[in-house]
């Protein structure tokens, strides 16, 4: 599966369905020649757009590149929901008061 970003080449190397942590993890070649490594927030947009999904459900573990080469390999997740957002309780401590 090839597709473009803006001067890149992006093939999908492995694509794992993983029911268990309802996800899929991906593994990627990106050919950007004459150009930086791309950033994750190129690559988060780009796969959220070509799955349909929001960019929060994309998560990026590394983009590693080639020296001289021009070629970057990413290994990433798309999580089938929205992380939810634990929200931190606040701890109510005791305070004791001596008269």
């Amino acid at each position: 599966m090839l597709y473009t970003l803006v001067n890149m080449e992006i093939a999908i190397i492995e694509e794992k369905d993983n029911p268990f942590f309802k996800r899929k993890d991906f593994k990627i070649r990106i050919r950007h020649p004459g150009s930086p490594t791309p950033s994750k927030a190129d690559v988060t947009k780009e796969l959220a757009t070509r799955y349909k999904v929001d960019e929060s459900q994309v998560v990026i573990n590394y983009i590693f590149s080639q020296c001289g080469l021009g070629e970057s390999f990413v290994s990433c997740k798309i999580l089938q929901e929205k992380p939810k957002e634990v929200k931190g309780e606040k701890v109510e401590t005791q305070t004791s008061t001596t008269t």
